[in-house]
């Protein structure tokens, strides 16, 4: 008797223990999620959304040392050189290339979670009226300001998403609106 009565002790811990470790383990799946929305904040908009102002082909060379594609491009009324990055969820500035759009410091409030290289940092969200590069040029732009750890202003996807087409060749990237 006293056997069976441990025998069923045994199984209802083992039962407890194995529903503790289900729900923690849900529990941290939820916060994953969680954490993963808080990071990238910004998705790309539907193309239907997107104000076009014209259509064109670019072509951005490759930089032989580095293998990455840089461009200068117009953020409002600023030249701003962009480091092209199909991985960043959305454009994204340093501060210097902000002022140079003419984004004033005072009017950005940085409450926006992300992860850059650099670790963990808040940035600002604004909308840039428009950000062309050569002939592409579109309106009403999603960006975050990134105040510090960002060397390089990144062209991501709240713009490189509205095109056609953004094509890899071994000597440049064509993007097609």
């Amino acid at each position: 008797m006293l056997s069976k009565t441990i025998f069923n002790a045994v199984v209802i811990l083992a039962v407890s223990i194995g529903g503790v470790s289900y729900l923690n383990a849900q529990a941290k799946e939820a916060e994953a999620k969680k954490a993963a929305a808080a990071v990238e904040p910004i998705k790309s908009q539907p193309k239907a959304k997107t104000k076009r102002v014209s259509a064109s082909v670019v072509s951005i060379p490759k930089d032989p040392r580095s293998g990455q594609y840089h461009y200068k491009g117009r953020a409002n009324s600023g030249y701003v050189d962009f480091l092209v990055d199909t991985g960043a969820s959305a454009v994204a500035l340093t501060l210097a290339d902000a002022r140079k759009a003419g984004i004033r410091e005072r009017d950005l409030t940085y409450n926006v979670p992300i992860s850059t290289a650099g670790g963990r940092n808040y940035a600002a969200r604004v909308t840039l009226d428009q950000l062309a590069l050569g002939g592409i040029i579109i309106r009403d732009v999603e960006a975050l300001v990134v105040p510090e750890g960002l060397e390089t202003s990144l062209l991501g996807m709240t713009w490189l998403g509205q095109l056609q087409e953004v094509r890899a060749t071994p000597n440049a990237l064509m993007l097609r609106l």
